[in-house]
């Protein structure tokens, strides 16, 4: 991830969109590490523990972290629109809109930690 350089004559709403773009950047990686690494734990359940519910858990992490991953590649896409903002109300739909991503970023960190706490819990058995 680059590192991003703020420099005196940036506004704050360009700091703003700059600390967003690159949060954004770092959501995107880290529910793209979820699907592959649910993919792999899937395939530990079903054949080394022979979990097939643990497997069939994994499978629907999947699934639901690429429909995180499509909200978030679609807002990526929105974000040079930002950046056209002229006014107050353009600039709170997109810090509005950031937080619902956020928050489904959140829900499927905290699902994936679960789930991987269950896998492991089973594991140590």
């Amino acid at each position: 991830m680059k590192l991003e350089t703020y420099f005196e004559h940036d506004t704050d709403d360009q700091i703003i969109q700059k600390r967003s773009e690159n949060e954004l950047t770092l959501w995107v990686n880290h529910v793209s590490y979820i699907i592959e690494e649910s993919d792999r734990l899937a395939k530990i359940a079903s054949n080394l523990l022979k979990e097939s519910v643990l497997r069939d858990r994994f499978l629907i992490m999947i699934e639901r972290a690429i429909v995180v991953s499509k909200v978030l590649s679609n807002y990526k896409k929105a974000m040079p629109n930002y950046k056209e903002c002229d006014h107050l109300e353009c600039d709170l739909y997109y810090i509005n809109e950031h937080e619902k991503v956020r928050q489904e970023y959140l829900k499927i960190i905290k699902d994936n930690r679960e789930l991987k706490e269950e896998f492991y819990t089973q594991l140590l058995k």
